[in-house]
């Protein structure tokens, strides 16, 4: 069972790296630049294993490899590290720099000293494959909070990697027991999960806007007449120009323009225009909200202020808000906040004032 799991562990790792190459080649994104690197070197460890070079007729020692695939680990858990410090913004930073430095030494000097001392294989990877495991589980996560969307089948891809990094962080305990193929067939699974969340990563594909012309002013302002809703509505339907941001999305005819249902408990969206994310990840809808702005489009409307600041606090909704806005006009866009000064204090009004201007039609 082994053999035939490792062959389509291979095949698997191979697609999976193919469909981050595809995205990386695609987007330019540097997240994916560095985490396809990790993955082609996931592919090559999963070459030199025993069990596959005797299927492709190679006989060799099993201990000859073995440095190798500790030095791979740590390469592979490195490149990880970086995409995570990446995504959290924190790789221009001394600190994320400085922790690459210290892995990269850490890693790269257990594995030599080591091999040198000619310790035992597991010995040899007692570092670098709970090393690699616990990357696989902070890029897992940070790809949840931070780009992947929520209630997606690309969720797959990062839910995979967190698990099957839980499994790598036991090696040194559960590699010469009973349970080791029960948890090989389980990373079995997990690379499966991974697999086909990239895939679903790797095609999201955002559409531009059928038209750029929309006869609204650009700017960032306020509409506190819920009646304006529907002009607004109409020429973004006309345009397919825009992204709506709401707590209630259109019923009677589907949107040509993205929306995004703020929701804690719909399972699945209307139609197809409609993705759903929960009103706590706002970090992740700034991101995709900037996706689609670089694709063309020029209006954001949102229509659930409120219930942003309900679910997250004021002070946060309101952080989310100025950058919303920061990059909405920075290519030349505009923001459209539908809401009521009466929802808020004296002060909380005070500030959203001073960064919106009253819309009139």
């Amino acid at each position: 069972m082994i053999t035939v799991l490792g062959i389509l562990n291979v095949v698997m790792r191979l697609f999976t790296w193919g469909f981050a190459l595809y995205r990386w080649a695609r987007k330019q994104e540097k997240s994916m630049l560095f985490l396809s690197l990790a993955l082609w070197v996931d592919f090559l460890a999963a070459l030199v294993q025993k069990p596959i070079l005797e299927n492709l007729g190679v006989s060799h020692d099993p201990e000859t490899f073995t440095p190798l695939l500790a030095l791979l680990a740590v390469i592979e858990a490195v490149l990880l590290l970086t995409t995570s410090l990446y995504l959290n913004e924190r790789l221009e930073t001394i600190k994320g720099q400085l922790l690459l430095v210290l892995a990269s030494v850490a890693g790269s000097a257990y594995v030599l000293l080591a091999a040198l001392f000619s310790t035992s294989s597991l010995l040899l990877m007692a570092f670098p494959m709970p090393f690699m495991g616990l990357s696989l589980m902070i890029t897992g996560y940070t790809l949840i909070r931070r780009e992947i969307e929520i209630k997606s089948i690309a969720t797959l891809f990062p839910v995979g990697a967190f698990l099957l990094g839980a499994i790598n962080i036991t090696y040194p305990v559960t590699v010469n027991t009973e349970i080791a193929p029960y948890l090989y067939g389980a990373g079995a699974v997990f690379r499966a999960m991974m697999l086909v969340g990239m895939v679903k990563y790797a095609l999201f594909h955002v559409a531009p806007p059928k038209t750029m012309v929309v006869n609204i002013p650009q700017g960032a302002f306020y509409v506190d007449n819920p009646r304006y809703l529907q002009t607004i509505f109409h020429k973004m339907q006309v345009a397919g120009n825009g992204v709506l941001i709401t707590r209630n999305p259109p019923k009677d005819e589907t949107p040509t323009f993205p929306v995004f249902w703020v929701t804690k408990v719909v399972s699945s969206a209307p139609s197809e225009n409609v993705m759903i994310i929960r009103p706590t990840d706002i970090g992740i809808l700034v991101d995709l909200v900037k996706k689609h702005l670089e694709m063309g489009h020029s209006i954001v409307v949102l229509d659930c202020f409120e219930y942003l600041a309900l679910e997250n606090g004021f002070e946060s909704a309101f952080k989310f808000l100025l950058s919303l806005k920061d990059h909405v006009l920075n290519v030349g866009g505009t923001l459209i906040v539908v809401t009521d000064s009466s929802t808020y204090s004296e002060k909380q009004w005070r500030l959203i004032e001073k960064e919106l201007e009253r819309l009139e039609f």
